[in-house]
């Protein structure tokens, strides 16, 4: 193997891959990233064998080949190299002599052969959606799945395909989120499965130009995203995802409007009087066209009202602030409105204008 590259499209090569190198194994070749050279492409491979990224990058090819690199050693040259032409070469069987201006770096490797291939799946379904749309979707969602590795299930996310109908679900049993988007291509049949939550928000990072397609195919238990220039293998997750249509009310007693970012403000400064207490609790009362948000702790207490439009009857309620936050962070839009039916009961979060999301939240119990 014999190239010429660019550090810009070699420093992306490596950065694209790099959440998959395993970080948890006593594999060496798990901890190291694939080189291979094809026509006139450098390829990158990474994979912990639960999730594989690929990447491509244009080169200058005087002689194809592959060699294994470690990772983290690899990228840290990458990212220190000068911005200049760098030529790499493999000599003898295990190692990779890196050249650039008047310099050379000579880097053991390990045989590219030992290195497992990512699988070519049998692909049952094939979903095609644009890269701005499935970033969009991804980013307000994977925020209310939970990060506990006990429950595997919760830590994906649930997509639904329905005619040209893309959902994803989440949930961390506190709090859901639901984001209704469009495939390009409608589906023949009734489609769900479950992927892990990182590796749709390592997707959503890897995206370069929000006018490429995403081309999904689906297995029995495989998922790969197809981008411009990045491939990204992963196991879907095996267990049936609570039934997130049950808990959703579709009736409320009280429903008021309000400015995004006006109650996401005033959240936030009352919040600093729940930093001490455990449940990270804030109480809202409303009544008539007021809206008080309140808290108190060892700190001290506050209160901000703010004027909203509501309709239904009177109502108190206690929220995580919290999750409150996150979901502030995700509405673009300026006006949201929340349904709520009843001080122990679910309040149900949407964008005043926009029928295609929603987050549930579940009140503190006192």
């Amino acid at each position: 193997m014999k190239i010429t590259a660019t550090k810009e499209n070699l420093l992306l090569g490596v950065s694209a891959v790099q959440k998959a190198v395993s970080t948890k194994t006593t594999l060496q070749i798990l901890t190291c990233i694939k080189l291979e050279v094809q026509k006139d492409k450098l390829y990158f491979s990474a994979t912990d064998l639960e999730i594989g990224i690929q990447c491509h990058v244009p080169i200058e090819v005087m002689e194809e080949g592959a060699t294994v690199v470690p990772a983290k050693y690899f990228f840290e040259i990458v990212r220190k190299l000068p911005d200049s032409l760098i030529t790499l070469e493999t000599v003898n069987e295990n190692e990779l002599v890196i050249k650039y201006e008047n310099s050379q770096l000579n880097f053991k490797t390990l045989p590219a052969d030992d290195f497992p291939e990512l699988p070519d799946i049998d692909s049952e379904y094939e979903l095609t959606i644009t890269a701005a749309e499935l970033k969009q979707m991804i980013r307000q969602i994977v925020f209310a799945c939970s990060t506990d590795e006990r429950r595997p299930l919760f830590t994906g996310v649930l997509c639904e395909v329905e005619n040209d109908n893309f959902r994803m679900i989440s949930t961390d049993t506190h709090r859901l989120a639901l984001k209704q988007g469009k495939i390009e291509t409608k589906a023949a049949k009734l489609l769900s499965f479950i992927i892990p939550a990182k590796i749709l928000s390592e997707l959503a990072r890897l995206v370069q130009n929000d006018e490429e397609i995403c081309y999904i195919n689906i297995s029995k238990n495989l998922a790969t995203f197809l981008l411009d220039n990045i491939l990204v293998v992963c196991r879907l997750l095996e267990g049936q995802f609570p039934n997130y249509r049950q808990v959703v009310p579709t009736q409320y007693n009280l429903k008021i409007k309000t400015k995004t970012k006006l109650l996401s403000e005033a959240v936030e400064r009352i919040s600093l009087f729940s930093a001490d207490n455990n449940t990270n609790t804030v109480k809202m009362k409303i009544e008539g066209s007021l809206l008080t948000i309140f808290s108190q702790s060892e700190l001290g207490q506050g209160y901000e009202q703010i004027e909203i439009k509501s309709d239904g009857e009177p109502v108190e309620i206690a929220l995580n602030y919290r999750y409150l936050l996150d979901v502030f962070k995700v509405i673009d839009d300026e006006f949201l409105t929340i349904e709520f039916t009843g001080s122990l009961s679910p309040g149900i979060i949407r964008p005043l204008d926009n029928d295609n999301f929603l987050y549930l939240i579940l009140p503190v119990r006192s």
